[in-house]
């Protein structure tokens, strides 16, 4: 009687249906490409806090052949693209510098990478103090493509460095290309955004007429102020 009550329990258990698995993004999808990015930065972490053994590969190298191969299997797609920007990004954050200028020397000028990439090379440039670099290549990017979007993404790139060397006329002029390189696009916007922030709000120019109602419900203005030192703080909900 227990071997039948045995063999009956199994027979049910059987009849259940499996738990459901955590749905895998498709192979050389952008999410796919996304969970690279993250195991590899668990497994950075995880050598990096190991001591960096011996005669062990540096995983910031086995990511970038992994990413780098998606790259070249899926050529024009969002997924490349990202896969692209993503492996050069580990090695400029990992230092491997000769590896890293030899992947963007191999993009061509509208590989769609060159949208997102801009930033990383720019982040970079900040990091070695050598934004005259910075400009350079992104120049060279924006004269030869024939993509308004990578045009308009070097150029605001551009802008930022100029403005960050202190040159705001530079910055000005290569912000208003970018905005008549790719109109009503996002980069038109962040190049509007950056030449006021540069025409109203560098430092040393004189700050921005405000008036507001304060909690009593006087109506006060910066002007009022004038000569007297006063801290601003801008806040907000959403």
């Amino acid at each position: 009687m227990r071997a039948v009550c045995i063999l009956a329990t199994a027979i049910a258990l059987s009849a259940l249906p499996a738990r459901a698995q955590p749905a895998q993004p498709p192979q050389d999808s952008p999410d796919a490409v996304r969970q690279m990015v993250a195991d590899a930065r668990r497994d950075i972490e995880k050598y990096q806090a190991s001591g960096a053994t011996a005669g062990t590969e540096d995983p910031v190298l086995k990511w970038d052949r992994s990413l780098w191969e998606v790259h070249l299997r899926t050529p024009g797609t969002e997924a490349g693209a990202l896969a692209a920007v993503e492996a050069i990004r580990l090695l400029t954050q990992a230092n491997v510098r000769d590896r890293s200028e030899a992947r963007i020397d191999s993009l061509g000028t509208d590989d769609a990478a060159w949208e997102r990439l801009p930033s990383v090379i720019y982040t970079d440039g900040i990091a070695r103090n050598d934004l005259s670099a910075v400009i350079s290549r992104l120049s060279r990017v924006a004269g030869s493509t024939t993509s308004p979007t990578i045009k308009a993404a070097a150029l605001v790139t551009i802008g930022r460095a100029y403005r960050r060397t202190g040159d705001r006329g530079a910055a000005t002029r290569a912000l208003e290309d970018a905005k008549a390189a790719a109109p009503n696009t996002r980069y038109a916007d962040e190049a509007s955004g950056l030449i006021y922030e540069i025409a109203h709000l560098s430092p040393g120019l004189p700050a921005p007429p405000i008036s507001a109602k304060a909690r009593d419900g006087r109506k006060i203005s910066l002007s009022t102020f004038h000569g007297t030192p006063v801290v601003l703080v801008f806040w907000g909900t959403t």
